[in-house]
């Protein structure tokens, strides 16, 4: 009797044993998908989204680490100015992001943008910053890792202050193909403050401009000095002849400081004069058009499909 007591003792802890097996199995698996797990994948994604960016400051030459996040909000900030509207602030945003994409695939391509610190958006907002420091993080915040792409590839995402009224070709600026860098017109640049401007140099600066940056040395009578400039379908200078020597377009521009490659030389009997329209290289977006575009109801989107023809808006 007492032997049969102990086999249904066995058997009841058998059973028992069972039955608890699937309430174990099942608390694994619960546990497997709490949300502690769920909080460290987002966090993981975050990590990944947050990468960081060293960045030399031009007054003091220190080296700061900040987020990539924060570094495109210093490029935009100095890129853009705060009363443009929201749709423009973006377009930057996102055109300045492809860039540095861009370069990491492309080291040989000059993409260099301008950035500036807290520091100086505090100096040069003052009462304002807090408020459009806030803005730009909230508008950066809401592209970030958004990118600009051909064929699946981030773009050479170029950019300039305001055309001539007609942007340029992105191969008659730099050497290669770039497809999505055509011409569009963006006449309303022509409103632009300072559109036209003009630099005016004496015989004897003219001369040793050419001869310290152009490697000419202009002699004889100055009326003969400048010859036939060919111009691109939008009106940039491709190449002018100085002394019977054809000189790139942009390397007279950037040789005599004038703020486009669309210009005009004239010799008045005294100086030279260069009358310049525009400013900046002219290819890709124009700054002041997509302000007005935005102006006028263009989101970011259809700004940047405008002025990048054929590309698509990608994400990390």
């Amino acid at each position: 009797m007492e032997r049969f007591k102990n086999v249904l003792l066995l058997n009841f802890i058998f059973v028992l044993l069972l039955s608890l097996i699937p309430v174990a199995s099942l608390a694994a698996s619960k546990r497997n998908d709490s949300p502690v797990n769920a909080l460290a994948s987002q966090s993981d994604l975050s990590m990944r989204r947050s990468r960081s960016v060293t960045v030399n400051d031009p007054e003091t030459g220190e080296r700061t680490v900040m987020t990539e996040e924060d570094y495109l909000c210093g490029i935009v900030a100095a890129q853009m100015p705060a009363e443009y509207d929201d749709e423009a602030i973006k377009a930057q945003a996102v055109a300045s992001y492809t860039l540095m994409k861009y370069r990491g695939k492309n080291a040989n391509q000059e993409a260099e943008q301008g950035f500036i610190s807290v520091k100086e958006m505090k100096r040069t907002w003052n009462g304002d910053f807090k408020k459009n420091y806030t803005r730009l993080k909230a508008l950066v915040h809401s592209v970030y890792g958004e990118y600009i792409a051909y064929e699946g590839q981030p773009i050479l995402a170029a950019y300039h202050e305001f055309s001539c009224g007609r942007t340029e070709y992105g191969k008659n600026i730099w050497d290669g193909e770039f497809p999505y860098l055509v011409p569009v017109g963006s006449r309303d640049d022509i409103c632009a403050e300072n559109y036209r401007g003009s630099v005016r140099l004496t015989e004897s600066e003219f001369k040793r401009i050419c001869g310290k940056k152009l490697n000419v040395v202009p002699d004889g009578d100055p009326k003969k000095w400048v010859g036939e400039c060919v111009r691109s379908d939008s009106g940039y200078v491709m190449r002018c002849s100085i002394c019977g020597v054809s000189i790139n377009g942009q390397k007279l521009r950037n040789a005599f400081a004038l703020r486009s490659a669309c210009f005009t030389i004239k010799y008045d009997g005294k100086l030279f004069v260069f009358d310049v329209r525009g400013s900046g290289h002219g290819a890709g977006m124009s700054k002041f058009g997509a302000n007005l575009m935005a102006l006028n109801g263009k989101n970011y989107r259809d700004i940047l499909a405008y002025y990048y023809s054929g590309t698509s808006i990608q994400k990390d």
